[in-house]
């Protein structure tokens, strides 16, 4: 059964199959519109979702993937909606089945909301109740930990679901007074060669091994990252000490993001250190040198997003090199009844 025929929706709104690359317009859309409602800086474009949807592992596109219509008072038909449900086996042997929803600003209501992660849940459920460790798991704007939610967040709660883990969005709004931090004796960075890129990618990957949310690494993830249209590597801070990639920042720069919005922002994301070579300040290092890369490109601000529980202090870290809080986004999971 496809995905777009599980929703009872309410009046105006129907849902249709997704139709590829045709709908990646009002998808990218949506999903910026969706964004920056809740003050998540990310802006995807049209090309991104080609990328990124031609290299899904975790879904059945021609099932798994909907795109919701509404008919205004005069007659006129627009997409206001999509979404998509996908699995991720993660390595401790749970199966978290995502759901996710995102609308135009107009249309963020609990009336659509609720119809539409109803009908994810009985998708997923269909072939996922026969799994012992299996949950669903979505995502929400939320004002922080001990705050009560509101919106999308009361909603999910509503239908029995709980904020287990907490990310965050930080901002640096200025590039100045960066210092200088040294890396340990025996680490350098060194220019990136393009042999190098899946291994860079590969040793990122594996130092979030122990992760809540660590799934082995797969064609889709080398994609997300080597074939994402604003890649740039000779921005990228790489560490070695040897053979060993010890740590990494992979910043880049949306330029139709900064373009749309008159800014001159940086990200500095992709951020990770060898499991042997935490809390010797290589982080704080390449995180410094990738805002002086983002300055010399003539960047203004740069972004980043973290996970407030990382058991490395990387939020205290971020925070301590002039990055402040933008917004929180919670991760909702909920069990699946086991149907063996």
């Amino acid at each position: 059964m496809h995905l777009a025929d599980r929703f009872q929706l309410p009046a105006p709104y129907s849902a249709r199959r997704y139709d590829g690359q045709a709908d990646h317009a009002a998808m990218s859309r949506i999903l910026s519109a969706y964004r920056e409602s809740f003050d998540d800086p990310g802006q995807p474009t049209e090309a991104e979702f080609d990328v990124t949807y031609a290299a899904l592992t975790d879904c059945d596109p021609g099932l798994d993937i909907y795109l919701i219509d509404h008919v205004d008072t005069d007659g006129a038909t627009a997409t206001v909606a999509y979404g998509r449900v996908s699995i991720h086996d993660l390595a401790d042997g749970q199966r978290d089945c995502v759901v996710f929803a995102p609308a135009l600003p107009g249309h963020i209501s609990e009336q659509l909301f609720v119809p539409l992660v109803l009908g994810q849940e009985a998708h997923l459920a269909d072939r996922d109740a026969a799994v012992p460790l299996a949950r669903y798991r979505a995502y929400a704007s939320h004002p922080g930990p001990g705050l009560a939610s509101a919106g999308e967040g009361a909603w999910l709660e509503q239908l029995g679901y709980e904020a287990t883990e907490f990310g965050a969005t930080l901002r640096r709004p200025n590039l100045d007074d960066i210092p200088e931090l040294p890396l340990p004796r025996g680490v350098e960075v060194r220019p990136v060669d393009q042999s190098q890129l899946r291994d860079i990618v590969a040793a990122h990957h594996e130092c979030f091994r122990g992760e809540w949310d660590f799934v082995e690494i797969d064609e889709s993830i080398y994609s997300w990252i080597l074939d994402n249209p604003h890649r740039d590597e000779t921005l990228w801070q790489i560490a070695w000490a040897g053979d060993t990639i010890v740590g990494q920042v992979k910043p880049f720069i949306n330029e139709p993001e900064n373009e749309k919005y008159g800014r001159l922002r940086g990200y500095t994301e992709f951020i990770s250190t060898h499991h042997e070579w935490r809390n010797q300040g290589i982080a704080g290092a390449l995180l410094a040198m990738s805002m002086l890369a983002l300055k010399d490109r003539g960047m203004t601000e740069a972004m980043l997003g973290v996970d407030t529980n990382n058991a490395g202090g990387a939020f205290q870290l971020y925070t301590k090199l002039g990055f402040e809080m933008v917004s929180y986004e919670a991760v909702y999971t909920k069990a699946i009844p086991f149907s063996p």
